[in-house]
């Protein structure tokens, strides 16, 4: 019972329905010499370099794909692409979707990339409004299972939880500063990520930071200096449950729903009713940050406050991902998993470009480490600590950007988690207000793009007509926003927002 509800909202969080076939070998694509232990070091490296072209990516820029072995079992595959500005000068940004188990590729070719798959699925097209225009870009499938990336050369098994695959992503980065592209090592360095991204990137962030703290062997030698956390959760029930009621139920002077297209009366009394046992045992799970307690409470919530996103929302047609849509073809207004990206990657012309053999089939979800993550508990404990840690304890500064029309992690969940995360600067952020922001020019002449506050190094910017992939839904805003926030100014000259 338990397990059946955490995955329903997982499921989702992870922007992708599948039901997985039976999983294809492929021959290991890299060798280590020595033993791997995920909380150990190992002593010989190994990963691959192939240089692409604008054939399988219209990326305008250099860009290259390949594998870097993390442990003897472990591969991790990767897209970078060089700024098309000045690659030599700007920063480096990562990008993680979530799940778990979501590839990256769904970011590279749906969101934010230098190029985008067509609406057939056998080609791609120029972005012109990606995060590539100022920053160099690298796209990692994680964790190993997930996307290209392999487990002994196929997609069963690997990490099942945040310790598990923090250690593998801190490998990787250390091997590809240090051996695979170590002329990128001197430049800011980002990580930004999507959804369940909320719980990789302060649990991966952490686990760097304490390693580097302490001169670990093999650490990362290059500092973090932010997190970007798009439509995120940090808590599962906060973020998603939680902020369902807030999201819906809110009312303007007149008394009328702001939402008239979601919940109806009888919905929001329920929920208001079951809004103070379920967080109640939000506050313990935060207390204890024990694997029962915390699932127990995703458990108990979903089943009193969260069915309602399912039995009003999803039954009744609507996108969970974005609450301005109507689906034709309901759960979802959007096939992410089984449609033109997976088509596109899956195809001959791309698994030899990439060098990827023809029986590796691309996933957009590894529905088995996702199940595997769940029952480890680590989808249901919050990275709130975590993410504490970050700010107090770390030179990191954080942004998290929530699409307004997301009704999985609202803005309104999100806004009422960090107004009250517990940092330093937790009153300081608290009593500031949100004023509004605008792109490219500024007020005068430019478009309201959402709201934004900051205290400390912690920024939210909300965004206006976005759903729960705001950099896909604005990607001229949200662009707007990185390239403030990355690089401190903006090239038009108007003031920054974060």
């Amino acid at each position: 019972m338990a397990k059946k509800c955490l995955l329903s909202l997982l499921t989702l969080l992870s922007n992708l329905t599948l039901v997985m076939s039976s999983p294809i070998k492929q021959s290991p694509l890299g060798n280590i010499d020595s033993d791997y232990n995920v909380l150990a070091e190992s002593t010989k490296k190994a990963y691959t370099i192939v240089e692409q072209d604008e054939d399988i990516c219209r990326a305008g820029t250099k860009q290259y794909t390949g594998m870097i072995d993390v442990s003897e079992s472990n591969s991790l595959f990767y897209w970078f692409f060089e700024s098309r500005n000045d690659p030599e000068n700007d920063p480096v940004v990562v990008w993680i979707n979530g799940g778990p188990g979501g590839s990256s590729l769904f970011g590279l070719f749906r969101e934010i990339g230098p190029c985008l798959v067509n609406n057939f699925g056998n080609d791609t097209t120029y972005n012109a409004a990606s995060w590539n225009n100022y920053s160099s870009m690298l796209f990692i499938d994680q964790p190993a299972g997930v996307g290209f990336s392999s487990v002994n050369g196929s997609i069963e098994g690997g990490p099942a939880t945040l310790l598990e695959a923090a250690a593998d992503f801190e490998k990787f980065l250390t091997i590809f500063f240090t051996e695979a592209f170590p002329q990128f090592s001197t430049q800011p360095f980002h990580l930004t990520g999507e959804s369940f991204a909320g719980h990789y990137l302060p649990a991966f962030t952490k686990y760097i930071g304490e390693r580097q703290k302490m001169l670990a062997k093999d650490h990362l030698p290059v500092p973090i200096q932010s997190l970007v956390l798009v439509d995120s959760a940090v808590d599962l029930v906060m973020s998603v449950i939680g902020g369902l009621y807030d999201h819906f139920c809110s009312r303007d002077e007149a008394g009328n729903l702001n939402k008239p297209n979601g919940f109806n009366q009888t919905a929001c009394t329920a929920m208001e009713e079951s809004l103070p046992a379920c967080e109640k045992l939000i506050h313990q799970c935060d207390d204890t940050y024990d694997k029962n307690v915390c699932m127990y409470a995703v458990t108990y919530c979903e089943e009193v406050v969260g069915k309602w996103l399912f039995n009003d929302i999803v039954k009744g047609g609507r996108d969970p991902y974005d609450d301005r849509k109507v689906c034709e073809e309901p759960p979802l207004c959007d096939d992410f998993a089984n449609g033109t990206t997976m088509k596109y990657l899956n195809s001959k012309r791309v698994h030899d470009a990439l060098e990827i053999p023809l029986n590796f089939t691309y996933y957009g979800l590894n529905m088995e480490l996702n199940e595997r993550f769940c029952a480890s508990g680590d989808c249901a404990i919050p990275t709130t600590r975590e993410l504490q840690y970050v700010l107090e304890e770390m030179d990191t500064k954080v942004l998290v950007i929530n699409g307004n029309n997301d009704a999985l992690t609202t803005t309104e969940g999100n806004i009422r988690f960090y107004e009250h995360l517990p940092w330093n600067k937790e009153a300081l952020f608290r009593v500031q207000h949100f004023v509004d922001w605008f792109w490219p020019n500024g007020k005068v002449g430019g478009m309201k793009g959402g709201q934004a506050k900051s205290a400390g190094k912690l920024s939210f910017a909300t965004v206006d007509e976005a759903g729960h992939t705001s950099p896909g839904d604005q990607p001229e805003a949200v662009a707007f926003l990185i390239e403030c926030w990355v690089n401190g100014a903006s090239v038009s000259g108007s003031p920054c927002p974060v």
